[in-house]
């Protein structure tokens, strides 16, 4: 079987060793090496997967035999990375966030752009059968004018999940924010996804929970590109993970995903798989309801890996990647500044 990519992780935490386990499960993907400053961290993963450790991201860049690089270190840290392969000559996949400014954002696609490499960023959840099909029924009218979009995140993270690994999470330096910009990004990304961009928004964050830089609890209200409303809440402060909620109402029906799968739907037919196009059947294949965490990475990154063979667009590009990051700073400046800001994110 023809290799697609020599593939090296930046990153040896919760998020590399994901990463790992996910390219595991893909034939032509050839993990060669991890770059990871902590030695014990770096050692573990590399030995776990019999590849090479280096002490740092430019010391694999100058010694290992890879042609991509994915970048899974704390959100901060990402542009200068991104940066740094794109002039390497490796293709770059990245975690969300892509980054936590709208400069780092820029300067990366401009980086891979001038180096002629290619860049994608992790948004695993679009790679559900159940998400693509409420974003073609929106498409397709099913669900008639779209009128509302709602979104909560309503889960729990402790004071330890914040302390650990240097403390990096809930910081303004290296998190870039908190419950929005680490945890709810996919269910912002999803929304303006869904509903063509989003075009105002008003907000309001807070800390309640936590004794952290940035907010644990976040409520947002937004006008949509084509028009509708909605609003996005999210909090690390609930008891528990309940599930991350969307609903989509329109002037014919309603439907609602629950952790990426349907639970109901209100429409004149039924939401089949029949709405799917041939490239979202190639990308949800295998999708299962409940499905464990990291095989929609691994959905992800084969297509991703499959795109940068071919030299087509690839899921997602950074143009596309940084329109949810665009949202959560328009939401934290309008707490700041306690004014309605004008976006201009487009699908």
């Amino acid at each position: 079987m023809t290799t697609l990519a020599k593939i090296g992780i930046s990153g040896a935490g919760v998020i590399g060793q994901l990463h790992a386990s996910a390219l595991a499960g893909i034939d032509e993907a050839s993990l060669v090496a991890i770059a990871e400053p902590r030695e014990d961290a770096g050692r573990e993963l590399a030995g776990k997967y019999g590849v090479d450790w280096y002490p740092s991201l430019e010391a694999m860049l100058a010694s290992a035999d890879i042609d991509t690089v994915i970048v899974a270190t704390p959100s901060g840290l990402h542009p200068d990375q991104v940066i740094a392969a794109a002039r390497a000559g490796k293709n770059v996949i990245t975690e969300k966030p892509m980054a936590i400014t709208a400069e780092g954002a820029t300067a990366m696609i401009d980086a891979c752009d001038e180096a002629g490499v290619r860049f994608a960023v992790i948004f695993q959840n679009r790679m559900s059968t159940d998400v693509m099909k409420v974003k073609r029924a929106i498409e397709w009218g099913l669900l008639g004018i779209p009128i509302l979009a709602n979104g909560t995140m309503y889960w729990y993270r402790s004071d330890e999940y914040y302390a650990a690994n240097g403390g990096w999470r809930g910081t303004w330096a290296l998190d870039g924010g908190g419950a929005l910009m680490n945890q709810a990004i996919h269910t912002v990304d999803m929304l303006q996804w869904m509903m063509g961009g989003v075009a105002s928004i008003q907000a309001h964050t807070a800390t309640l929970g936590h004794d952290i830089e940035t907010e644990d609890v976040a409520s947002a209200s937004f006008r949509f590109n084509n028009g509708a409303l909605g609003s996005i809440t999210a909090t690390t402060c609930a008891a528990k993970d309940y599930p991350v909620r969307i609903e989509i109402i329109g002037t014919k029906g309603r439907v609602t995903l629950e952790n990426n799968a349907i639970t109901l739907q209100e429409c004149e037919s039924e939401l089949s798989d029949d709405l799917l196009t041939p490239e979202d059947h190639e990308l949800a294949d295998g999708w299962a309801d409940g499905e464990d965490f990291g095989l929609a990475h691994r959905r992800q990154l084969r297509a991703i890996l499959h795109h940068f063979a071919d030299g087509t667009p690839a899921e997602v590009p950074g143009n596309e990647a940084r329109k949810a990051v665009d949202i959560i700073l328009g939401i934290y400046e309008s707490n700041r500044s306690g004014t309605r800001i004008m976006e201009d994110s487009q699908a």
